[in-house]
């Protein structure tokens, strides 16, 4: 299972955007895909309930609004059948907390904006994930509503070695993704060819992900054999969502 979590303890930072473009790339990929929502906000829930009959189906793990008929624990497990797993998270999340769901993750990423409050807040929070998760080598930085006409290329290579973490990607400060997303669609469900360039911004961090996911799975199965997949404990899940 490819399981990508995007976090940031800073709101407004484009993590739903980040997720949700995310759970629609792989759904169209036919990947059978699950959306988990561990922010009370429900914004990634929001996003799939306005998805078009039509759209590639997105499985929703919703971890504030449980079934009345099913425990918690039960209702919050992603589905069986999950091939990829996305976890949108809540903003200032207890790093405490989120662990156990961060060294299951194939991937961890940290959308951020490039203004100076943003980027001293995933300064903090890199120092904290090295500090907690030394041996991760799955953390990426993606930089959103960049403005690609300005020179950001030095001050990102620049933050990439303060934080020793790549810079993995980035999204354009484009209306795009604002038309998708009231469409309950992803930026690679759009039609047009002004849509192409987001497009590629959007697979070169999906393929990231899942590169990362091939080096992971190749050393577990050097560790452990054939198990290289666990479900996800459900006590986990609670505390990341009430973080």
């Amino acid at each position: 299972m490819l399981r990508i979590v995007v976090m940031n303890p800073k709101g407004g930072c484009g993590k739903t955007t980040l997720s949700t473009n995310l759970a629609s790339y792989f759904s169209t990929q036919g990947a059978i895909t699950t959306l988990m929502d561990l922010d009370a906000q429900g914004s990634s829930i929001f996003w799939a309930h306005k998805r078009p009959e039509l759209a590639n189906h997105i499985q929703l793990v919703d971890a504030h609004n449980s079934p009345h008929n099913v425990t918690r624990s039960w209702a919050i497990q992603p589905p069986r059948n999950t091939q990829v797993l996305v976890l949108d998270t809540p903003a200032r999340p207890d790093l405490a907390n989120l662990s156990p769901l961060l060294r299951e993750a194939s991937a961890i990423l940290i959308p951020a904006l490039t203004n100076e409050f943003d980027l001293h807040a995933i300064v903090n929070t890199a120092q904290q994930l090295q500090r907690s998760l030394p041996s991760q080598k799955n953390i990426g930085l993606v930089f959103n509503r960049i403005n690609k006409g300005l020179p950001y290329k030095k001050q990102t290579t620049m933050l990439s070695k303060e934080m020793a973490l790549p810079v993995i990607g980035s999204l354009r400060d484009s209306c795009n993704y604002i038309r998708a997303a009231a469409k309950g669609l992803g930026i690679c469900e759009m039609r047009g060819s002004h849509y192409q360039t987001d497009k590629l911004d959007l697979i070169r961090i999906a393929q990231w992900c899942e590169a990362q996911n091939e080096k992971r799975d190749k050393r577990k199965s050097q560790k452990e054999g054939t198990q290289l997949l666990r479900h996800i404990d459900p006590d986990s899940i609670i505390l990341a969502s009430t973080a």
